[in-house]
């Protein structure tokens, strides 16, 4: 679970960080491991779709994923969330900056046709975008990792994250967030596998 540093939240257990569930766990650990476990088996249900892409797509993969832990699967968070003091999109902002993000994604072609080295740039440009919105309360990572699978997936790629280490992953987002992209490139170019 992604660690934020909003707590005491509606979406939290009163005087915990941990999130409401359907489960009614309220031990963090214990929430942690029946959250992994319970995803690891939705994520088998996202099906990939071809473009075009949008917010309901993506609210869709969290649905699919987290419908049977919260209420809210699937929704768009209506609190302000940050990690490590770095704040991510204001919540009335998401939807306007999010269609934004897609009109652009839809301009250009959905990065159909591009040289191997230009799609690599822009997936990772487009990853760090979409994660400084960060639509959900809970969960973005899992649903945009899975996003730009099916994205280049429409492109002829596969992506094999087997090989990137956690830190590695963190430090590269850190950089994204920053607009250094580069580091987010290095990675997919690993993961990038032509189908």
């Amino acid at each position: 679970m992604d660690k934020y540093d909003a707590s005491n939240d509606h979406y939290c257990y009163p005087n915990t960080t941990v999130l409401k569930n359907k489960l009614g766990i309220t031990d963090e650990k214990a929430f942690e491991e029946a959250e992994r476990e319970i995803t690891k088996t939705s994520t088998l249900d996202v099906k990939a779709s071809k473009p075009p892409y949008h917010l309901e797509y993506l609210r869709h993969i969290h649905a699919t994923l987290f419908s049977e832990l919260y209420d809210w699967a699937g929704q768009i968070r209506d609190v302000n969330i940050s990690k490590g003091g770095t704040s991510f999109c204001i919540a009335p902002r998401i939807i306007p900056e999010i269609g934004k993000l897609f009109k652009k994604l839809e301009d250009e072609n959905y990065l159909q046709n591009l040289s191997y080295n230009d799609f690599v740039m822009k997936l990772a440009e487009y990853y760090a975008e979409f994660n400084m919105i960060h639509p959900f309360r809970e969960g973005n990572g899992r649903v945009q990792r899975l996003f730009v699978e099916h994205l280049a997936a429409y492109n002829g790629y596969a992506l094999d994250w087997k090989s990137i280490s956690q830190d590695d992953w963190i430090k590269a987002n850190i950089d994204g967030f920053h607009v250094q992209y580069q580091l987010l490139a290095d990675i997919f170019e690993k993961a990038l596998k032509v189908r």
